[in-house]
């Protein structure tokens, strides 16, 4: 383990000080501590178990920088977060440390990260744990609160750009998680079936993907921070995208959304909501190449028709 990795993984320590400080000061022992690390769509689907909590109590929530910390300070249901707050779940050490630390200045002290491996095998939805473990019931859909700041720096980079309505693609790829990277010429078969079959222009976006490659009719999206890319995933038409927190987002804000799900079952932790056609492999981390273009081009064609349908009922 590199001396980067190793300091990384421990940088709660450097938030304890901050925490006990800010607590002495309020001269009250009151508010709920909660710690998640876990992934961004992990983050969007505890937010409602943290917001029904905050009825209670006060929450105070520790996770990870960056992408983390912009969506989590954005949520005015949680009173501070404190982040990078990064431990290792699976070391007792670092929980008995958080625990002994902070149950003497809160009310309780609550630990979603999963402490071992054993939630791969589960049927149950990692949201739904986290509601239990909040002492409240299981969401059917994950959250997100976006700024307007954020929604005007969307509009403005669409303005530019020319575009209207759209379809947002997420390309991910990582080789250091081949079970969970779908490859570069699926997806660049399915944005094919996009540009063949519809009218609508194509955002993609790559941020942190290996491959950053895309055919010359769709836009690479620029770097864009967490907030509003959301602002963007808003207002498309629909999104496809595999199981990354951005997909997850487009679930939480029910946007017409196409998951394709690799790696381990869905059921554990696949993106949440009734606007969410899921392409699941036909066993758990197989092969992701197996997962072929027209798997998801059906997933497509069922999501269009039912947001037609929808709409007609309406009118």
């Amino acid at each position: 383990m590199t001396l980067r990795r190793f300091l990384a993984r421990r940088r709660f320590y450097l938030q304890l000080p901050g925490i006990v400080r800010d607590r002495l000061r309020a001269h009250a022992r009151d508010g709920i501590f909660v710690s998640l690390m876990g992934g961004l769509g992990d983050l969007v689907n505890a937010f409602p178990a943290l917001e029904a909590l905050s009825a209670r109590a006060p929450i105070d929530l520790g996770t990870g920088g960056g992408p983390y910390a912009m969506l989590a300070r954005a949520n005015p249901h949680l009173r501070t977060v404190y982040a990078p707050f990064v431990y290792k779940p699976i070391r007792r050490q670092h929980r008995r440390v958080i625990e002994r630390v902070l149950s003497p200045l809160y009310e309780r002290v609550v630990l979603l990260d999963e402490p071992d491996s054993a939630w791969r095998t589960r049927d149950r939805h990692l949201s739904a744990v986290y509601a239990e473990r909040c002492g409240v019931g299981a969401p059917v859909r994950g959250r997100v609160h976006l700024p307007e700041a954020s929604r005007r720096a969307g509009a403005r980079y669409l303005e530019q750009a020319g575009v209207t309505e759209f379809v947002y693609v997420v390309q991910s790829i990582r080789h250091r998680r081949p079970s969970r990277s779908w490859p570069l010429a699926h997806y660049h078969a399915v944005l094919g079936m996009l540009r063949a079959r519809t009218a609508l222009p194509i955002l993609v976006d790559t941020l942190g993907s290996d491959e950053t490659a895309v055919p010359e009719f769709c836009r690479r999206l620029p770097s864009l921070d967490i907030l509003t890319a959301a602002a963007l995933i808003e207002r498309a038409r629909l999104y496809i995208g595999p199981d990354t927190g951005p997909t997850h987002i487009a679930a939480a804000l029910g946007v017409p959304t196409v998951a394709i799900h690799l790696g381990y079952p869905p059921e554990v932790g696949g993106a949440l909501g009734d606007n969410v056609a899921l392409v699941r492999q036909r066993r758990p981390l197989d092969d992701p190449a197996l997962t072929t273009p027209d798997d998801v081009w059906d997933a497509v064609q069922c999501e269009l028709s039912r947001v037609r349908a929808a709409r007609r009922a309406v009118k």
